[in-house]
């Protein structure tokens, strides 16, 4: 049951996870083509100079949207989670946000050990200690990343565990089930984070493995610049620093950070505005503006996920006609798409899966607003196979109290050209269950990773009963060998492959990227040193004032 709800999680990715991702062939497999796109945000860096050293009593005051389920990274459920433990744990690699690249972190290097890029040696640093004072060693590093293919299922299938090899105490060889482009990329974010395997095995023979999960989760045991100190429920947790912390180049300046729980959108914003906190996630769109004017730092942060239009060609006829889906993309307007949902500051991008935050985008699509061509398609759908106005009505379902403006629009333009979109509301599980995973929602925007490349190529592929926006059509055996060509592609390789699957995507109108999905956070002008992960998720252990 809990792999399949990580699946389901990660095929709608609405609400509760967002991603981001970088240089596809990975730091140690440059990419060869130089015409392939950077990663790119329609703002500046944010981040100033900060001042050095380290303070002995400074408090670091945060404001997050809930209340954590969970402080075990590897059992991490969902952002407000992230948002606390992102300090307590380490990772193989670090993703270095500004340079768009990961860099060294437990890991001080890394190689590929065979021409299929489906081993890779790491050699682990050999001073990394956890919080209750035992070392870091390669098993820790083997049974943390096998743990999660069982609790992330979905983020971890490129992982072969039952192959992994512990050569010796530095040493680790990470076996993959196939090539994964990606790979050293995707490894600096909390799917992947390290714990002390020795220490949760003691605790799962001692009390049984369920009472060992439940004691994790309010105190796990990690090797990150921040350790538990207390968790109020209801109220606050209070991070200490780890004055024991390994990387003494990078220790944190401030003695504690504070997470105070506040679900209220429009509260957060206030307690930030009025220097109750000094940090905010999540902040909502319309409110930049005014906070910026206040003079915070507001980071409106285009992730590489994308929130794609998407049909359900499967369980609905008219969907599968390639006409009907020609008029769509023809009738809609991108950029007025990409605007109600962000205020401005989303992105958009010509490309069915992808905007131009992914270094795998491509600019494939050649088609932009224009009814004439979407009606003169729709006219041909319905002479062709006599589509009515009950085969033309569909419904999309969102979720209760969540602003509605896009697929509003998106109703308008669909009217445009005689098709009827229903709007249904919902709870969030409803609509996740019942709704959209099991295929009632025929045409959705809905958000999808694309930091993460399994989900570029699964979406698309209706061999894979989880895809609900597969393609089905004449040309499906051609897809299917783009996507298997695509899996198999070496890193040199792995964009001009992704680039055809894209390409054939647009040709036959399959989906189309209406814009990224943002984050919005905000800190004190006076504080700098916000850093994303991997995952596109902010993490402010490394937070100090500005010089």
């Amino acid at each position: 049951m809990k792999k399949a709800l990580a699946l389901v999680l990660a095929v709608v990715m609405a609400l509760s996870l967002a991603a981001c991702g970088g240089n596809p062939t990975g730091s140690s497999n440059p990419p060869s083509d130089p015409s392939t796109p950077a990663t790119q945000q329609p703002s500046e860096n944010p981040n100033k100079t900060g001042v050095e050293g380290i303070s002995e009593d400074a408090v670091l005051r945060v404001a997050i949207d809930g209340e954590p389920d969970s402080l075990f990274a590897a059992y991490q459920q969902n952002k407000a989670d992230n948002r606390v433990n992102s300090s307590m744990f380490n990772y193989l690699v670090e993703w270095d946000d500004d340079a768009k690249e990961s860099k060294p972190s437990v890991a001080t290097e890394w190689e590929w050990l065979d021409d299929d890029f489906t081993k890779i040696r790491f050699t682990l640093r050999d001073d990394v200690y956890f919080t209750n004072g035992e070392k870091l060693v390669a098993e820790d590093v083997a049974q943390s990343l096998a743990y999660s293919c069982e609790y992330h299922a979905t983020y971890t299938t490129m992982f072969d565990p039952d192959h992994f090899e512990v050569e010796d105490d530095t040493h680790v060889i990470i076996t993959l089930s196939k090539p994964y482009s990606n790979l050293i990329d995707i490894l600096g974010c909390d799917y992947y984070t390290i714990f002390d395997w020795s220490a949760w095995q003691a605790d799962v023979d001692k009390m049984g493995a369920e009472d060992a999960l439940a004691k994790w989760i309010r105190d796990p045991v990690g090797s990150g610049p921040f350790e538990l100190v207390e968790w109020v429920a209801g109220d606050h947790i209070t991070l200490t620093r780890n004055e024991n912390y390994w990387d003494k180049d990078n220790m944190p300046y401030y003695k504690q950070i504070v997470y105070s729980f506040i679900s209220d959108i429009s509260a957060r914003a206030t307690a930030l505005q009025s220097g109750t906190v000094d940090v905010t996630f999540n902040l909502a769109a319309n409110q930049i503006d005014e906070l910026k004017a206040a003079g915070l730092t507001v980071n409106p942060y285009n992730q590489n996920v994308v929130k794609p239009l998407t049909f359900n060609m499967i369980k609905y006829p008219s969907l599968a006609d390639e006409n009907v889906r020609k008029a769509i993309m023809y009738c809609i307007d991108k950029v007025a798409l990409a605007d109600a949902d962000g205020n401005g500051y989303e992105l958009y991008g010509k490309s069915p899966l992808l905007t131009e935050t992914s270094s795998y985008y491509a600019e494939v699509e050649s088609f932009s607003q224009d009814l004439d061509t979407a009606k003169a398609a729709m006219d041909a759908a319905i002479a062709e196979n006599g589509w009515t106005a009950e085969d033309l009505t569909y419904v999309t379902w969102s979720i209760a109290g969540s602003d509605t403006s896009q697929v509003e629009l998106l109703q308008y333009y669909l009217s445009t050209i005689g098709i009827t979109l229903k709007i249904e509301s919902a709870d969030f599980a409803t609509v996740l269950f019942e709704h959209l995973f099991v295929g009632d929602t025929s045409i959705s925007i809905a958000e999808n990773d694309a930091w993460d490349v399994n989900r570029m190529l699964n979406t698309l592929d209706s061999r894979i009963p989880t895809s609900y926006s597969a393609y089905v059509g004449e040309y499906e055996d051609e897809l299917h060998a783009l996507i298997d060509a695509a899996w198999a592609a070496s890193p040199e390789e792995s964009y001009e492959a992704y680039k055809a699957v894209q390409q054939f995507a647009a040709d036959h109108y399959m989906m189309t990227a209406v814009n990224a999905c943002m984050l919005t956070d905000g800190w004190n002008s006076s504080i700098t040193g916000m850093k994303y992960d991997a995952h596109c998720w902010p993490n402010v252990w490394a937070m100090r004032p500005a010089a």
